[in-house]
Order: C-alpha cells, then sequence, then structure tokens
C-alpha cells in the first residue's frame, strides 16, 4: 500500500458525507468500493472547486484532499 490510500477487496476506507454526517456506504456488499465512491467525490468536488486540474489526471489522494475541504460544508448543507 501506497500513501493513505487503504483498500482491501475492492473496498475502501473513506467516508461520504450522507444526511448531515460523514459515513461509510455499508447498506449492501460492494457498495463502499473505488468504482462507487470515489466517482462521487470527483463530481462533488468538480461542481464545487471550478479551477481543479483535469480531472482524468487526478490521484486518488488528490480526490480526498479536495473532498476533505468542503466535508463540514456538505454537512452542514446536508443535515436533514
Amino acid at each position: 500500500m501506497r500513501g493513505a490510500f487503504f483498500a482491501f477487496d475492492g473496498l475502501v476506507l473513506v467516508e461520504l458525507v450522507r444526511a448531515g454526517e460523514s459515513r461509510r456506504l455499508i447498506e449492501r456488499e460492494g457498495v463502499h468500493c473505488v468504482a462507487n465512491v470515489y466517482p462521487e467525490m470527483l463530481i462533488q468536488i468538480c461542481r464545487d472547486y471550478p479551477g481543479l486540474p483535469d480531472p482524468r489526471t487526478m490521484r486518488l489522494r488528490e480526490i480526498r484532499f479536495f473532498y476533505s475541504g468542503i466535508r463540514r460544508e456538505l454537512e452542514e448543507h446536508t443535515k436533514g
């Protein structure tokens, strides 16, 4: 494993914001995997940071960095 990226059997240890709090998607098997989590994070940061580098060239750690920057705001805006 390199850097802060941790995955086991395709599952990742990254939390997404849902209903005002950061949490892992564990509703059903395989939901919280790289293919589901990172595209959602990327879409959100592309909406909030218009000056991002080309999204096709961004590394996972860069996506996590920018998403962490808006996490508190997302938690506040998604409270039910």
